[in-house]
């Protein structure tokens, strides 16, 4: 399942969780928050990992995992080519080694489910940063603020400064899957993607090898 999209202003999600719109406040829990019931089996295959994370993501953002919770949860592919290559309704490009020179920006596919929890943290963080003073959201320490007092821990939000007044960011949001990720310089759209197989993480590469 390819990577979605949220514009900020209308925060309107346009896949898997169509016309979600959700309110700054949601989820005042931090993510860090307790994770499975106590005195449960330890997990020991993949899918119970995957069950007790979301177990954990959803306790700490009841908002969040109540507009997904008819959304199926199913297993992620192994990865998606289309941040590496023209989208399908795009003309070849004129390079015919394109994807190749560009397969750094590859990321893992996810899940429905993953997908639409995503879309909703992207469409908190949207709402968040449409009501910031942007002068408080011109450098890297801004951009942290709004993004932590949503509940989002220091160690899962990443900020780098890109110019005067433009900052990149990303977030992963533990249990939910996918990567949150945007720029002030285009601070029409925020995606929500897997995470890049060069093992960047949420951070897309600087480039390619």
């Amino acid at each position: 399942m390819r990577a979605g999209r949220v514009r900020r202003g209308a925060v309107a999600v346009v896949a898997g969780c169509a016309g979600l719109v959700l309110a700054v406040g949601c989820g005042e829990e931090r993510a860090g928050g307790s994770g499975a019931p106590s005195g449960s089996a330890s997990p020991s295959t993949a899918e119970e990992y995957a069950e007790a994370a979301r177990t954990k993501h959803d306790r700490a953002w009841p908002d969040v995992a109540e507009k997904c919770r008819d959304v199926p949860t199913g297993p992620a592919a192994a990865a998606s080519p289309s941040d590496g290559r023209p989208a399908d309704d795009e003309p070849p490009p004129e390079n015919p080694k394109y994807a190749e020179n560009h397969a750094y920006k590859q990321t893992t596919d996810v899940s429905a489910g993953e997908l639409c929890r995503g879309e909703a943290h992207a469409a908190r963080i949207a709402a968040a940063l449409d009501d910031a003073d942007p002068a408080d959201v011109q450098d890297e320490q801004g951009i942290r603020r709004v993004l932590e007092d949503l509940g989002y821990t220091p160690d899962t939000v990443n900020a780098r400064q890109a110019g005067a007044s433009g900052v990149g960011w990303d977030v992963r949001v533990g249990g939910a899957g996918p990567c949150i990720s945007g720029n002030t310089d285009w601070p029409g759209e925020i995606d929500v993607h897997g995470v890049y197989i060069e093992g960047t993480g949420c951070t897309e590469p600087a480039g390619g090898h």
